[in-house]
């Protein structure tokens, strides 16, 4: 096979070189022509993007205006019941029967468990008969007390007697009020047998079930009470000292975000908690028809007062990921600013920083319109 390779040089033209292997002719150039078109090709396409930003856009603009906002701080908080109790048995004895079940909704007074109280009956009865003599060692005292007392006035008896009467009597009531505080402790340990309801509620979990002992501070039921739920919140400590009873809140659950409910603040804590540095308040939220559930977390918004503020509608603010931004007119072209909003109800938002009072901006903004832009 033969290799040849040659310089050379056509008239005044670009050098060329010719390489000669197995029977072919291969000519080299130097490219010009290709340089030439490309740099000609990347000035068309400036030349067009710098065409698309001088051209006009039509948009219509508005005025930055000033009002008075409402001024919110945002929140995050859960659900909790109203009250929340593992009911205790108060009594010690055999469970003789369960009333309710998981779920069921019980009135303040109604029965959840019966224990058995056949001996606590029985010492009962026994307590009540020893009232009954104590009361009657007491009138017979008495009696005495009264014929000593005459006695001793016409001076018929020592004092040494009229003095050990007195103690009698003195002892007969101590024996009688002794009695009845047995008796009202054995009734109450009677009553204790019959183990009902402490609040209006909802049976979360029953913890016993029938021929099972139980002591004085065995949990037989759990018992929530729904209605009102607490929406519990923490508030940071830079921002505890704008919290006020009464401010209205709004909040809404994960489990529906769309759906906004109202209540305002109930319960205020007198400090902050030494390990997080964070203040708790409290909202009761009514939930007549139990939707709301115990334990569902809230995203919640404090309305802390009103504030005067640049005002701009709502449409005239772009969200850009987790920032927002709008574009104002300046010398005829559009100026895009970032900006910082403040919650509002309203058709308008509040602007604290990025914008004036007076100027114009564009009143809906569009994913088209970029910085620099003529405005037709």
């Amino acid at each position: 096979m033969q290799k040849l390779l040659r310089h050379g040089r056509t008239g005044n033209g670009p050098t060329f070189k010719v390489l000669v292997a197995g029977g072919l002719v291969l000519t080299l150039g130097a490219g010009c022509g290709s340089r030439s078109d490309a740099a000609a090709a990347k000035n068309g396409a400036a030349t067009q993007q710098a065409a698309a930003q001088e051209a006009p856009v039509k948009a219509d603009t508005v005025q930055v205006g000033e009002a008075k906002v409402p001024r919110f701080l945002t929140l995050t908080g859960s659900l909790s019941a109203y009250e929340d109790s593992d009911v205790a048995a108060g009594a010690a004895g055999k469970v003789l029967s369960v009333h309710v079940e998981r779920g069921s909704v019980v009135k303040k007074g109604e029965v959840l468990v019966r224990l058995d109280a056949r001996a606590s009956s029985a010492s009962l009865e026994e307590a009540r008969a020893q009232v009954e003599l104590a009361r009657s060692q007491q009138a017979l005292a008495n009696a005495d007390c009264e014929r000593n007392e005459k006695l001793f006035g016409s001076g018929t008896i020592s004092t040494a007697d009229h003095d050990r009467a007195q103690a009698q009597c003195r002892n007969a009531a101590a024996q009688l009020a002794s009695a009845n505080a047995r008796l009202s402790m054995l009734e109450l340990n009677v009553s204790d047998a019959t183990i009902r309801a402490p609040f209006d509620g909802v049976v979360s979990e029953r913890a016993v079930s029938v021929g099972e002992y139980v002591r004085q501070d065995s949990k037989v039921v759990t018992l929530v009470a729904l209605d009102p739920l607490r929406l519990s919140l923490t508030v940071p400590e830079s921002s505890a000292a704008f919290i006020r009873k009464d401010q209205a809140v709004e909040f809404t659950l994960t489990a529906a975000p769309d759906v906004v409910h109202k209540t305002k603040v109930s319960f205020v804590g007198p400090g902050l908690r030494s390990g997080t540095r964070d203040l708790v308040v409290e909202a009761l939220v009514p939930n007549k028809d139990r939707a709301l559930l115990p334990g569902q977390f809230a995203t919640a918004k404090v309305q802390l007062g009103e504030q005067q503020l640049p005002v701009v509608p709502r449409t005239a603010v772009l969200e850009d990921g987790a920032r927002r931004k709008l574009f104002v007119v300046s010398d005829g072209r559009l100026e895009e600013r970032f900006v910082q909003v403040s919650e509002s109800t309203a058709d308008s938002l509040g602007v604290m920083a990025g914008v004036r009072v007076g100027e114009r901006v564009v009143s809906v903004a569009r994913e088209d319109l970029r910085d620099g832009q003529k405005l037709q």
